[in-house]
């Protein structure tokens, strides 16, 4: 059984440190507890429309989420330590892609140059990541 849903439009997306996370993090979402999360969080301000889906799919009694997150930006993401993204929607709920532990979101980044005339280059950032609970609903105080 497989089912696919999308965020209903994006508004805004930070990343945080996904060592800065709480440990348990992820059986936290698996058990449906309700998540507020206060680590420190940069926002990502980007062009376009940011797209975000997640296939959930069950084999054998478990079932295990694909979420893929894309959008561009001028912002340089860094490459060195494992980051987790906060995604808001057009309805102000909040989900965060990625836990304390590995595996951590998968980052693919291409860049290309603008236009002769004017359109800026943007970065094309997609995200892969796979997991029991891919899109793990959160308040964030801040």
């Amino acid at each position: 059984m497989n089912n696919h849903f999308s965020l209903p439009g994006i508004k805004a997306i930070a990343y945080i440190n996904a060592q800065q996370l709480p440990s348990d993090l992820g059986l936290l979402a698996i058990s449906g507890s309700p998540l507020t999360l206060i680590s420190p969080s940069v926002d990502i301000p980007f062009t376009g429309e940011a797209t975000c889906t997640c296939t959930r799919s069950n084999a054998n009694g478990a079932g295990n989420d694909t979420v893929e997150l894309s959008f561009q930006s001028l912002l340089e993401l860094p490459e060195h330590v494992p980051l987790a993204l906060l995604v808001t929607d057009v309805n102000s709920r909040r989900f965060l892609i990625g836990t304390h532990e590995a595996p951590f979101p998968y980052i693919e980044s291409s860049q290309g140059l603008g236009l002769p005339d004017g359109e800026s280059s943007t970065i094309t950032y997609t995200v892969t990541y796979k997991a029991p609970k891919g899109l793990i609903p959160c308040t964030y105080a801040q």
